[in-house]
């Protein structure tokens, strides 16, 4: 069996392969919305009408490749991006370049949530340390119910990584698709009720000595 890693532990692993094994950041975030994309596209979820909501760090990148992704596969799909894209990591600011490119552009509100058959949640990944903004508790509040199902990127957006707890405010997944490793806080705590089915997807990061064992 896979074993629980904390946020830092996969952050470790996370540079080691970027920094150490060489893997470039940006074919790990492609490897990650593939795995998103696949989970989508099994027959549980209605993908009639579907919204990433994404945020400005990597796991937002990630978000904005699932919703390339599903564009490309002819998928009706809004991407909403949160916050100032001038504020965006290297790697989200590339992914966001790639999707207009490729036609799609990103807006910036969401009237009603109710309106999609499914939302993918790349909002706030494991990094995240400290409670939810106000604005952006009350949009996760919405989403919540709204009632619809939702698919999260590595963590439901406002959980712990590590210890399962609500950051202010977090997401009620029906699925989260989670990489390399099940997090910690997927699997106690608040995170028990607020994960839903946990997908573990091989995207190439691995724990040194795991790596080692290969050898």
């Amino acid at each position: 069996m896979v074993h629980a890693v904390t946020a830092q532990e996969m952050q470790q692993y996370d540079r080691y392969t970027i920094e150490e094994i060489g893997v470039p950041g940006l074919v790990l975030m492609e490897r990650a919305a593939l795995a998103v994309t696949d989970v989508l596209g099994a027959g549980n979820f209605d993908l009639s009408n579907v919204l990433v909501i994404a945020g400005l760090g990597n796991n937002g990148g990630d978000g904005v490749a699932v919703a390339r992704l599903l564009s490309q596969k002819g998928i009706l799909v809004d991407l909403l991006v949160v916050g100032d894209e001038k504020r965006a990591s290297q790697s989200t600011t590339t992914q966001l370049k790639i999707a207009r490119n490729y036609g799609l552009e990103p807006q910036s509100r969401v009237r009603d949530f109710r309106q999609y058959s499914v939302v993918v949640d790349a909002l706030f990944g494991i990094g995240l340390s400290k409670p939810v903004p106000v604005k952006l508790a009350e949009m996760i509040k919405r989403v919540n119910a709204a009632n619809i199902p939702v698919v999260s990127v590595d963590v439901p957006s406002g959980l712990n990584a590590t210890t399962g707890e609500i950051m202010g405010s977090a997401i009620r997944a029906a699925a989260t698709v989670t990489f390399g490793y099940p997090k910690q806080g997927l699997i106690k705590n608040e995170g028990i009720k607020r994960s839903g089915a946990i997908y573990v997807k091989d995207i190439g990061i691995y724990s040194i000595e795991d790596l080692q064992g290969d050898i």
